[in-house]
C-alpha cells in the first residue's frame, strides 16, 4: 500500500534519524535511531514526526524485531516478561508506547507475538487514541 505521507529526518551530526509513513487508514509506522551521544533524542524525533502527520494519525503500529543488536522496545518487553509480567503489561513500558501515551494514544493491543516470556523475537502492537 502506498503511504499517504512520508516523514524523514536525518540530523546533521549523522547520529540520529527517523523515517515514518502514514498510510491511508491513518496508521503510522516508523523507525528511529539515536546514538547515545546524539545531540537530539529519539523522543524529539518522534514528536517532530507526529506533529508533521498531525490529526490524520489514527494509530501507531509498532513492529518490533529482535536481531543481533539492541532493540529498545523488544528488549524492554523481554526484560519485563522475563520477570513475570504478562506481555500485555510489559508492552505498556516499551519506549514507543510510553511516548505515544504522552500524546494521547492510550489503547494498546498486542497484535502479534513470536517467542516466549523473556525471549520474544517478534512483537507487533497497535497503539490507538
Amino acid at each position: 500500500m502506498m503511504p499517504l505521507m512520508v516523514f524523514s529526518y536525518n540530523h546533521p551530526s549523522q547520529k540520529a534519524a527517523i523515517t515514518g509513513e502514514l498510510d491511508v487508514s491513518g496508521i503510522v509506522t516508523f523507525a528511529v535511531y539515536a546514538a547515545p551521544d546524539s545531540p537530539i533524542r529519539g523522543t524529539e524525533l518522534f514528536l517532530r514526526m507526529m506533529n508533521a502527520f498531525g490529526d490524520d494519525v489514527r494509530a501507531i503500529e509498532g513492529v518490533w524485531r529482535k536481531g543481533n543488536s539492541p532493540s529498545i522496545n523488544i528488549d524492554k518487553v523481554n526484560e519485563l516478561t522475563g520477570q513475570g509480567l504478562s506481555i500485555e503489561d510489559a508492552v505498556l513500558h516499551a519506549w514507543t508506547v510510553t511516548r505515544a501515551r504522552k500524546i494521547g494514544f492510550t489503547k494498546v493491543t498486542v497484535t502479534y507475538q513470536q517467542g516466549s516470556p523473556g525471549n520474544f523475537r517478534k512483537v507487533d502492537v497497535l497503539i490507538e487514541k
